[in-house]
Parts: structure tokens; C-alpha cells; sequence
């Protein structure tokens, strides 16, 4: 599991290696230009460039910058240098590697104006050292255009921690911001790296190991984490040999309702697929024909209904029957916004003494009554894609969006749930303030259906005996897995919710293929 670090966090890590380790910073340097320079050499072998222009800050970012200049010179590459800044501010660190740039009498050009722009037109390779990972504010004036210079030649760029103008902490742009082909940040992956827009703009992030102790890591209290294949591997619930359907678990899910069938279908099937034992769907009465014709390995338990064709609150004692009989419990896929429905739905959640996972108009019920939160008696799992969080928080959409991992950490903390955010990517927010970022999945995901397969994942993962945690990020991880195995089959122009349920198997294989 990668950490994800911020501005703080990272600066933290190099304020102990330097000052407690006693590690020079200068030798912290030196490792990141090394790296960069070897990013730089493998770009350089497959293009067949020759020039390299290394566009720097007045900063440590420009320090790096200057190390990468100085390696590759000495290997016989031509390095031009560009300083954005008064070679007069260089401090510290940096001005140590820029006074060797002058002892190999490296070309140095300033950029002052807009003339001097020109030369970086003639330019195989770009090295981004301008901003480092410290900037908040807009990038204006002459650095942005600067910035947009780089961004229109057509040459590779290669940044140095951060595209320059990226917003570290959130990804987020604000004025110019480089698009680099590649990034190399040192250390550990930071966030703003792996969440839109900043994930398009680094292009390839390598992460460079720059030489801080272990023992420095381990005393930085991270919370924010990048779930991967191995990670998933780790969580999945075991299967022995001599196992039955029993062992697996029981599943109840509550959803469809007339004209909403589908959803009902891919979250009971999907249920199933996750390795669950056994099914039982419960569904409006007059749905439930078209639902068992639909599903053959599911089991279906019709129950009364509205006039509107949705689930009556008159099936409450036979809704209980079925709860008391699960390990688990997904609800909400398909169940309308009838308000009695909501009524049932609500009471349900609150009653139910085992794990739940709550989705779609489960969520919708919950909207304006989040109070109910306090009195859940079980473990609960949301999952609400951007709009429907925004309806249960009066938060603006954009700001949802603009920042998923805060929102998700503040959210999961105050309700005391596991939050999972749906996305590109999909954010995991649990109760102890831990955030896990999903890096699976893919366009083509962004279907409808999708999300009510991943809460029939979820749910049957939990019937099987995972924690609301692993289920979480299991089902999260495997769920994007199988919607990039689609990809690569059909494309994903094409997919559809069903293309998903029908790779779960491969994304086990692939998972467990990787012991």
C-alpha cells in the first residue's frame, strides 16, 4: 500500500531526515536529480533526442533541476539551463548544485521576457523545475507564460515532484499549470498526483527513492493511503476445500420496483459473483416474475407493494423474516422514492444488527435524516456518487469534487460509516479518519448500473466474513479491476453494467495470480 503524502507531511519527512538523521539535504538532492536524470535518459533513448532544456525556479524545485543538468552534461548530452528568477535569490541547497552548473560552464539563459521564450523551441526534451510542491494560489504574470510556452512545443516534459502550477494537496489547477508526459516525485506519491485534475496533468509518476530512513516514515502518523492489486490480495476472505454454500454467507438485498428491475438484478448477481453462498432478493410482488426470469441463481422473495408498484410498508414483519435469516444486508438499488418505500428504508437501516451497505435511493431515504446515523445498530457502508452526497450534506457538488479526500475523511468521521465515494477515482473514507484512494477502473465504468454491481460486491464480500473495511476495499478495488478487464475486451465506449458482472471471475484470477 502506497502512502499519499501532503505538502506538510512530505516537508515533515525531510525536516527529520535532515535534522534528526542528520542525512544532508544536499545529499537528498542529489538522489532526486539523479532520478530525474534517469527518467530523462529512458525518454531520451526512445525519441532519439539530444538537447535538453532544464527550466528552472529559484527554488529547492530548481535545485533538483540543476542536479539533473549537471548529470546529464557529464554524459555527453547537450543541456541547456533556463532560470525563471534572480540567479542572486538561489539559497542554500540549490545554489551549491548552480555554482557547479557554472564550473562546467553549462549555458545558463535567463528568462526575463517574452524573447527569450523563443528558445525553448528548439529543444528535444524538457525538464519542468520551475514551481515545487509548495504553491497555493494562482500561477500568473510571466511564469504562466512560461508555463503555456511549454505546453504548446511539442517535445517531451518531464516534472520535477509536481507538474509546475498543481496544486500538491488536492490536485487542483489554479491559472497555468504544465502538462508533463511524465513526472518524478521523490519519496512518496503525493496526493494531488493520483485525484483529476492533477492524475492527468503529471502523465507517468515515477516515485524516487531519495534515501529517507524508514525509520522517518514510520514516525509520520499518514493517513491517506493508494489501495492496490497486492493490497486487495491481502483482504480477500479465504475459501477452503471442504467448504459449503453455508460457510460463504447469507445475503439479503432489498431492491426494484416497476420499470427499475435491472438494479435489483446486477446487485443480487453481483452478490453472488463476489463469492457470496446464498442470495435472497426481496422485491415488489408484481416485479417479481420479471426478476426471476432475470436471475436464475438468485433467490427471490416477493413482497407487498404500493399501488406505485414499490415496496409497502406493510411488508415490514416479512422484511424482518428475511433479515433475520442474513449476514448482511444491500439496500436501496431500485427502490424508488416513494415515500413510504423510504419510510421501510429507513426503519430498516436502523434496525438491522448486522453489516449493511446502503446505495442509490437507500441513500435518497437517508437524505434529511441523516440523524439516523446515531442510531444504526450495525456496521454501515455507503456509497454515494458525488450528487447523491451532495444531497445528504448540503455540499456543493463542485466542492465534493474539487476535493474527495477530505470530504470523504470528514464525512465517515462524522457519521461514523464507511463512506465509499464513488469516482474517478473512488475515495474510501473510514471512521478512524483513514482515507483509501482506488487506483482501478476506467471510463467506461461511468454506466449505468455500475455502482448497484459494486454494492452487490460489497455486500457479498461481507457475507463471506470480511470486516466492513476489507469488504470495502475489496469490493471497491475489484469492481474498477473488472471494468478495466472489459476495457481491454470490448473497449470501453461500449461497456455496460453486465460487462463488468461478467469479469468478476478474471479479476479474481487476476488478484490471486499474484501471490
Amino acid at each position: 500500500m502506497e502512502m499519499l503524502l501532503t505538502t506538510a507531511e512530505m516537508r515533515e519527512m525531510d525536516r527529520k531526515t535532515i535534522e534528526e538523521v542528520h542525512i544532508p539535504g544536499l545529499l537528498l538532492m542529489e538522489h532526486a536529480g539523479a532520478a530525474l536524470a534517469e527518467c530523462v535518459l529512458e525518454i531520451l533513448e526512445e525519441t532519439d533526442g539530444q538537447h535538453v532544456g532544464v527550466v528552472c525556479g529559484k527554488g529547492n524545485n530548481g535545485g533538483d533541476g540543476f542536479v539533473a543538468a549537471r548529470l546529464l552534461f557529464t554524459q555527453g548530452w547537450a543541456v541547456s539551463v533556463f532560470l525563471a528568477g534572480n540567479p542572486k535569490e538561489i539559497r542554500g541547497d540549490a545554489l551549491v548544485n548552480f555554482q557547479a552548473l557554472k564550473g562546467l560552464e553549462i549555458d545558463i539563459f535567463p528568462l526575463e521576457s517574452k524573447k527569450d521564450l523563443s528558445k525553448l523551441h528548439h529543444l528535444d526534451l524538457v525538464i519542468d523545475a520551475l514551481l515545487g510542491t509548495g504553491i497555493s494560489g494562482e500561477v500568473t504574470g510571466f511564469i504562466a507564460e512560461i508555463i503555456d510556452t511549454l505546453n504548446q512545443i511539442d517535445v517531451p516534459v518531464v516534472s520535477v515532484d509536481v507538474p509546475s502550477g498543481l496544486h500538491c494537496d488536492d490536485g487542483q489547477v489554479s491559472g497555468a499549470c504544465i502538462e508533463a508526459d511524465a513526472t518524478v516525485t521523490f519519496g512518496h506519491l503525493k496526493r494531488g498526483l493520483v485525484v483529476p485534475p492533477g492524475r492527468d496533468l503529471a502523465g507517468i509518476v515515477d516515485v524516487a527513492d531519495i534515501g529517507i530512513p524508514s525509520s522517518v516514515t514510520d514516525s509520520v502518523d499518514i493517513k491517506t493511503w493508494l489501495f492496490e492489486l497486492t493490497d486487495c490480495l491481502e483482504s480477500l476472505p479465504s475459501r477452503p476445500a471442504s467448504a459449503h454454500k453455508g460457510n460463504f454467507g447469507k445475503a439479503a438485498v432489498l431492491a426494484g420496483s416497476r420499470g427499475l428491475t435491472g438494479a435489483a438484478a446486477l446487485a443480487s448477481l453481483a452478490a453472488l459473483k463476489a463469492g457470496g453462498g446464498l442470495v435472497v432478493l426481496g422485491c415488489p410482488v408484481g416485479v417479481n416474475a420479471i426478476l426471476e426470469s432475470k436471475l436464475t441463481e438468485v433467490m427471490t422473495r416477493p413482497l407487498p407493494e404500493t399501488e406505485q408498484g414499490t415496496l409497502s410498508l406493510s411488508a415490514e414483519v416479512e422484511v424482518q423474516h428475511l433479515l433475520d435469516w442474513s449476514d448482511v444486508l444491500a439496500i436501496g438499488p431500485g427502490l424508488s422514492q416513494e415515500m413510504e418505500t423510504q419510510a421501510l428504508i429507513r426503519k430498516t437501516i436502523v434496525d438491522f444488527k448486522r453489516p449493511a451497505v446502503v446505495d442509490a435511493d437507500g441513500l435518497n431515504a437517508i437524505a434529511g435524516h441523516t440523524d439516523l446515523f446515531k442510531d444504526c445498530q450495525s456496521p454501515l457502508i455507503i456509497t454515494p456518487h458525488p450528487g447523491e452526497l451532495a444531497r445528504l450534506t448540503d455540499v456543493h457538488i463542485s466542492d465534493i469534487v474539487s476535493n474527495p479526500i477530505e470530504v470523504a475523511r470528514k464525512w465517515s468521521v462524522e457519521w461514523q460509516c464507511v463512506l465509499v465515494l464513488k469516482g474517478a477515482p473512488t475515495v474510501i473514507g473510514l471512521p478512524d479518519e483513514h482515507v483509501y484512494v482506488n487506483n482501478s477502473g476506467n471510463s467506461g465504468m461511468a454506466t449505468a448500473g455500475s455502482g448497484d454491481v459494486l454494492t452487490g460486491l460489497i455486500a457479498g464480500l461481507l457475507a463471506q466474513g470480511c470486516s466492513v473495511r476489507e469488504a470495502s476495499l475489496c469490493g471497491v478495488y475489484l469492481h474498477g479491476l473488472a471494468g478495466d478487464l472489459a476495457a481491454e475486451h470490448i473497449t470501453g465506449r461500449a461497456m455496460v453494467a453486465g460487462d463488468i458482472i461478467a469479469e468478476i471471475g478474471a479479476a479474481f484470477k487476476k488478484i490471486e495470480a499474484c501471490v
